[in-house]
């Protein structure tokens, strides 16, 4: 079996890179949900999208698989072996009132985007638990608190881009 370098990875992350044994691994790949405990080889702890894609690159490179952890409250099946991407760093939250949309990073949290919200008098569309991961919730569907009146959050994305900035994810069309 070949030994991967890791150090090179390293070398191409400004977040954290853990191997099993180091100091930070294990709180790093344990999420909120105890009952899946990933067993990767690396951790990549992203501050930034950059270091997601680096990750990827170099995983595609290895021939590792990749698995990604925001807050780990999914039921999901344990990562064993390849990379783990944590994106518990990247939690950039910006609401806009005039287009009435959030923008959020992939680590960022229900508890960061509702306080932001109410700033502005908007509710974004989050469940009952706001230490839930926005982007990760959104994607599973997301069947939100104010569902009845307006829907799926899933329903609600307008777009998801990188460009140096973070997901965008909003409570209505914005006019063009």
């Amino acid at each position: 079996m070949e030994r991967i370098d890791f150090d090179s990875l390293a070398a191409r992350i400004e977040g954290p890179v853990l191997l099993p044994g180091q100091e930070g691994f294990d709180e790093e790949r344990t999420g909120f949900n105890l009952a899946v405990r990933h067993r990767p080889e690396v951790i990549v702890g992203a501050v930034r999208a950059g270091d997601v894609a680096a990750a990827v690159i170099f995983a595609a490179a290895h021939d590792l698989p990749v698995a990604v952890q925001s807050t780990g409250h999914g039921f999901s099946v344990a990562a064993e072996g390849g990379l783990l991407v944590t994106t518990r760093r990247m939690d950039g939250v910006r609401v806009d009132l005039e287009t009435r949309s959030a923008y959020v990073a992939a680590g960022a949290r229900f508890e960061q985007v509702i306080p932001e919200a109410a700033r502005h008098g908007l509710a974004p569309l989050n469940g009952s638990a706001p230490h839930v991961g926005v982007v990760s919730y959104t994607l599973g569907g997301g069947l939100a608190l104010l569902g009845r009146s307006h829907g799926w959050a899933a329903d609600r994305v307008l777009a998801m881009h990188d460009r140096g900035r973070p997901c965008l994810l909003c409570t209505e069309p914005r006019s063009t």
